[in-house]
Formats: structure tokens, C-alpha cells, sequence
């Protein structure tokens, strides 16, 4: 399961994050992910600190197509495009600079994770784990300075479509 976290989606998302680089403010803005293909937009919400996907290296799979939340154990949010997508959910400060108690949605699988951050100087150091914390997937996030371009508005690639 952790493997999986890192091969897939979490391994490509970039957050998105204007703002504060100090260990002290909270890290909203655009985040690109280690690997580079993904950014999240993290702002406030009703829950805490939210993020959504706002880019992605490769919005469309091998046919063409938009790529969609398919695997969501929600049916009714199955048809759901991955860009634009909230991933990330109800993270809360904590006394000692970073954010936790948060969850991160994984739409390749399916599956939801428990999420820290912790800003790591011009960075952050994002911890994704399914229950005990020592298994998780850790990995270094940048700030993504300018606009990261934008997520496909309509549809599918495909011929036809």
C-alpha cells in the first residue's frame, strides 16, 4: 500500500502555495511535488487547511481521456476530473510549526491517508501514512513560484469526443 502512494499520484502532486515560506505562517499557496508532476493549491477551508490539485503534468491517460476519479468508493463522484480535485483535507497547526491530523485523498486507488506537513526551510516535508506513522511515504515539496498553467477545462483528447 505505501508503495503505492509512492508510484503513483502522491509522488506527482504539486501543491500550490502562495505566501509565507516562514516555519510559522501557514503554507498556502502552490506546492510542486518531488517528482514534479503535480501542483496543489493549499488554502483555508471549513475543515482546516485544504488543497486541491490545480496542474498536472498529465491530465489525460493513454486514450485521451480526462483522468477521473474511477476508483472513488463513492460512486456518485466517480466522473469527477482529477484536476481541480480537493485532495487534501482538515490539516491543523500544531504548537510546534507544522500541520497535522490532516487526510490526503489518493484518486488513483481510491484511498485516503493521514497527511503531515512541516516546513523545511524554502520547502515542505510532507508525511503520508495509513494509520501507524512510522510506514508512511515522506517527501520534499517546493514552492512553486509563478502560475503553474492550468488544468484542462473540457474534455477528453480522444477522437470523437
Amino acid at each position: 500500500m505505501i508503495r503505492l502512494l509512492k508510484a503513483g499520484l502522491f509522488g506527482g502532486v504539486v501543491l500550490a502555495a502562495a505566501g509565507a515560506a516562514a516555519e510559522d505562517a501557514p503554507p498556502h499557496g502552490v506546492w510542486l511535488t518531488e517528482k514534479g508532476k503535480v501542483a496543489v493549491r493549499l488554502h483555508d477551508c471549513d475543515s482546516g487547511l485544504c488543497g486541491q490539485i490545480v496542474w498536472m503534468a498529465e491530465p489525460h491517460d493513454k486514450t485521451g481521456a480526462l483522468r477521473r476519479d474511477t476508483k472513488n468508493p463513492d460512486a456518485a463522484h466517480r466522473d469527477r476530473a482529477w484536476c481541480g480535485l480537493g485532495v487534501i483535507s482538515g490539516l491543523k497547526p500544531a504548537p510546534d510549526g507544522s500541520w497535522s491530523g490532516g487526510r490526503f485523498y489518493y484518486p488513483k486507488h481510491g484511498r485516503s491517508y493521514d497527511l503531515e506537513l512541516r516546513p523545511r526551510g524554502d520547502g515542505l516535508e510532507v508525511h503520508a501514512y495509513a494509520g501507524l506513522r512510522m510506514l508512511g511515504v515522506t517527501e520534499a515539496w517546493r514552492r512553486l513560484e509563478g502560475a503553474p498553467g492550468d488544468c484542462p477545462a473540457g474534455g477528453d483528447r480522444r477522437a470523437g469526443s
